[in-house]
Formats: structure tokens, C-alpha cells, sequence
């Protein structure tokens, strides 16, 4: 089934930042990361374990309910259990700060991450704050760091930047579905170089 794209603005579509965010999950996005702080967070995402009003763990088909969701691949891999989405419904921002792209993910038909891409120093800064009062501040790590994450009990999160262009991908996502991802990812590896 084909959902229609959204009238207006074109939607971003770039190979690279699918890839990026791909790459982001598949390598359990904490390769490099710096640890957080100790602190309570301010942020409701973590103790509500949810992100714009909706659980993480939610069935595909009951978020579909609330947001109006168009698929970023046309035709996923057969038996992937990784799906990814933009909505349709909502402007490209967070609070004010205008962002390159949202993509939401479900793994095994249920909601398990969202990512939020920023294309420029400025705005990466902004968000890189942002997770920082939310989550409580990074330690370890310097204001050049590309790499920080904030680890929570039910929701952590990370942010990525290119030191060259400023670019920012911060992923959001459920600690229990990043377990089943991070197992899912495993053993589809293990399967890939058993052909190779």
C-alpha cells in the first residue's frame, strides 16, 4: 500500500541519513559513547517511557491510530523485523527548533526509537543542550565530543556529531527493544556470514 506524500515542503529523503541512522542502531549505538552523569532528569521520556504522548512498546497499528504514518522504504526486506517511518501529521520541530528529519522506528511491530537529525552546528548545539537538561548533563566528555549518551532506566538516548559539518543524529529509543534489537542484529550477522 502506498501512502501519499504530504502536499508542501518536500520530505527529505537522503540515502545517507537512512544509512546513518541504520548504521546508528545496528551497532547498538554506544560504540564510542561517553557515559551520563548521575542526576534526575527533567525529561518525561524516561519515566513515562514514551516520546510525544506515545509508549514506547505500542503496537504498530495502534500508533497508526494517533499519527498518520508514511513508510521510508517502499519495500522493506522481507522478514525484517525494522520498520521506519516519517509522519505526515507533524511540523519538522521539537519545542521551536526546526530539525532536519524525525524518523520513528518499530522493531517486531512495536514503537522502539525515534530519530532527529539537525544539519548544521547551530542547531545540533541546540539539541545537544536540550538532551542535556533533559537527561542531565554528559560527563567525561569535552564540547568537541562526537559522540554522548545518556543512559536511562527505561529510556536512553544518543547523540552523534560530525565534526566537520555540524550535522547531529540523536536516537531515542526503549532499552528493552534495544535488547531484542541488539539480539535480532546478532544472530542476523551470525546467519549473513554462514553464506559468506
Amino acid at each position: 500500500m502506498s501512502v501519499p506524500m504530504r502536499s508542501g515542503a518536500p520530505r527529505l529523503r537522503s540515502t545517507l541519513l537512512r544509512r546513518f541512522l541504520s548504521a546508528a542502531l545496528a551497532a547498538g549505538f554506544f560504540w564510542g559513547a561517553h557515559p551520563a552523569r548521575s542526576g534526575g532528569p527533567v525529561s518525561s521520556a524516561d519515566p513515562d517511557n514514551a516520546f510525544r504522548g506515545v509508549a514506547f512498546g505500542t503496537a504498530l497499528d495502534e500508533v497508526k491510530k494517533s499519527w498518520e504514518l508514511e513508510p521510508l522504504a517502499d519495500d522493506p526486506a522481507p522478514g525484517d523485523p525494522l520498520r521506519q517511518f516519517i509522519r505526515n501529521d507533524e511540523t519538522k520541530s521539537l519545542g521551536g527548533l526546526a530539525v532536519q528529519e524525525i524518523v520513528y522506528y518499530f522493531f517486531g511491530e512495536k514503537f522502539y526509537a525515534v530519530g532527529i537529525c539537525t544539519p548544521d552546528s547551530r542547531r545540533t548545539g541546540i539539541l545537544r543542550r536540550a538532551l542535556e537538561i533533559a537527561y542531565g548533563g554528559s560527563s567525561g566528555s569535552s564540547d568537541g565530543a562526537d559522540s554522548i549518551a545518556w543512559l536511562g532506566k527505561n529510556v536512553s538516548s544518543q547523540l552523534r556529531i560530525n565534526p566537520s559539518t555540524g550535522e547531529g543524529r540523536a536516537l531515542i529509543f526503549n532499552n528493552e527493544l534495544q535488547s531484542d534489537y541488539e539480539a535480532h542484529f546478532s544472530d542476523a550477522a551470525k546467519r549473513t556470514a554462514a553464506e559468506l
